[in-house]
């Protein structure tokens, strides 16, 4: 390997081959061994591709099993967490609360100062 084919390996990593652009293309298509790593790169991204659209699924009966060995606390809770919207309920009421009284506090200074 040459040192100009170090980047377009780096690339062709890091990258892929929509990396490669200007001379650092035209070498990997020109090099015997950077148009090797690019062809070997074309065809794992094309197994990947394949491998993408490809639908795998478990068998049924695995199912039960796995749950069978990780037994109960994997359930779902079947009971709805409210703690979380108490919280968030409270943080608004807050909120809101603030926002009135610095409203307040902001009418009755001007309140003042136009009175004086």
């Amino acid at each position: 390997m040459k040192p100009r084919c170090l980047p377009v390996e780096a690339t062709l990593q890091a990258r892929g081959e929509r990396g490669l652009t200007g001379a650092m293309r035209s070498h990997a298509t020109e090099c015997p061994s950077c148009r090797r790593s690019l062809d070997e790169h074309r065809m794992m991204a094309d197994v990947f591709a394949q491998l993408a659209a490809t639908r795998l699924r478990a068998p049924a009966e695995i199912v039960p099993r796995v749950l069978d060995r990780i037994g109960p606390w994997a359930v779902p809770d079947p009971e709805p967490r409210r703690g979380r919207v108490v919280v968030a309920a409270a943080a608004a009421a807050a909120t809101a609360a603030t926002a009135v009284a610095a409203g307040t506090a902001v009418a009755l200074r001007i309140h003042r100062h136009r009175a004086a």
